[in-house]
């Protein structure tokens, strides 16, 4: 049979090869911890991370390369009639596509006020620095329908309204 110092040996060898699983596990445990860690910073940077702009410039800078870097910026384009929230979402061809929200309206007819919240997806060419909204026909969405009705309904009620001083100008001689 087994003699003592063969039970000694036996016990000693499943004790290192115990170790050395508990060993081998920790390190295991370590790297799967470590790409865990990896893959939440890649998701977080991926899709939730976006650079906030805090002027114009900056924002005209990131529109402009439109790039991997460049796109999830944000900026908030607060001018003298409205506030604007824009957002680059990434190159589309050759063009940028810029995501552009309506925030506030602060000048203007009541009816435009019903358009805050609202969104809108511009394409402007790569380099420009234009702002997204300022050529509405290469912008799409809720926003620009909205936008274009309501400018619609304006004009016809203008038209209505003065039909009259209209027809007697029409009716004079050029």
């Amino acid at each position: 049979m087994f003699t003592l110092r063969s039970q000694k040996l036996y016990i000693h060898s499943i004790l290192i090869l115990n170790m050395n699983k508990g060993g081998l596990s920790a390190k295991l445990k370590i790297v799967i911890v470590l790409i865990i860690v990896i893959l939440a910073i890649a998701i977080y940077f991926t899709f939730f991370y976006s650079y906030k702009c805090k002027d114009i410039s900056c924002f005209r800078e990131h529109q402009k390369r439109c790039n991997l870097i460049s796109s999830k910026t944000t900026f908030v384009n607060d001018v003298e009639d409205a506030t604007w929230l824009y957002h680059i979402k990434g190159k589309k061809g050759d063009e940028c596509k810029v995501q552009v929200k309506l925030l506030q309206v602060k000048k203007g007819d009541v009816g435009f006020s019903k358009l805050e919240g609202q969104s809108m997806n511009c394409y402007v060419p790569i380099g420009s620095v234009v702002a997204p909204e300022s050529d509405i026909s290469n912008c799409h969405g809720l926003l620009k329908e909205d936008l274009q009705e309501t400018i619609i309904n304006k004009l016809h009620k203008y038209i209505v309204n003065n039909l009259g001083e209209i027809s007697e100008e029409l009716e004079k001689p050029l």
